[in-house]
């Protein structure tokens, strides 16, 4: 809680574009109201590190990327039990949703293959749909009394 604490501070001091990406580790021990002999890398909070890293209008973008996410997938929800776009929406915005509510008390998208994986279930759950619905029909003709020819 302390770090959630002194990285709002630092965020006040720099509330528009923040302290710039990456650099959270090198501005931190500055700012850092406790002591201590260990080496803080990450806010191990990952809004709170976006929000001192890229200020209020990085932070509002990536929120605005979320929410339209979340909207083009709820649109697909409406028949998603028999509709395999509307479950593949729903089974990636509940992986979105549990990186996004473990980012609350771990820094998980500062892994590269957790952000990764993250970025790839957003575009999973907010794509077009891609997958029909209505199954092709056969149509079988009889080409001669031994071929059947399948259309």
């Amino acid at each position: 809680m302390s770090i959630n604490r002194d990285g709002l501070r630092m965020f006040q001091l720099k509330p528009l574009l923040g302290w710039g990406l990456g650099v959270f580790p090198d501005i931190y021990p500055a700012h850092r109201s406790f002591s201590t002999n260990l080496f803080i890398n990450q806010a191990h909070d990952d809004y709170i590190q976006l929000l001192v890293e890229t200020g209020a209008l990085g932070f509002g973008t990536m929120m605005c990327f979320v929410l339209i996410m979340y909207y083009r997938a709820g649109r697909k929800l409406r028949d998603w039990p028999n509709d395999p776009n509307g479950a593949l929406a729903l089974a990636a915005g509940l992986g979105c949703t549990g990186i996004l509510v473990h980012s609350f008390v771990d820094f998980n998208l500062q892994v590269p293959a957790n952000a990764a994986l993250f970025y790839v279930w957003c575009v999973l759950a907010a794509l077009d749909a891609r997958f029909s619905t209505s199954q092709r029909k056969l149509r079988v003709e009889r080409h001669s009394d031994s071929e059947l020819l399948v259309r």
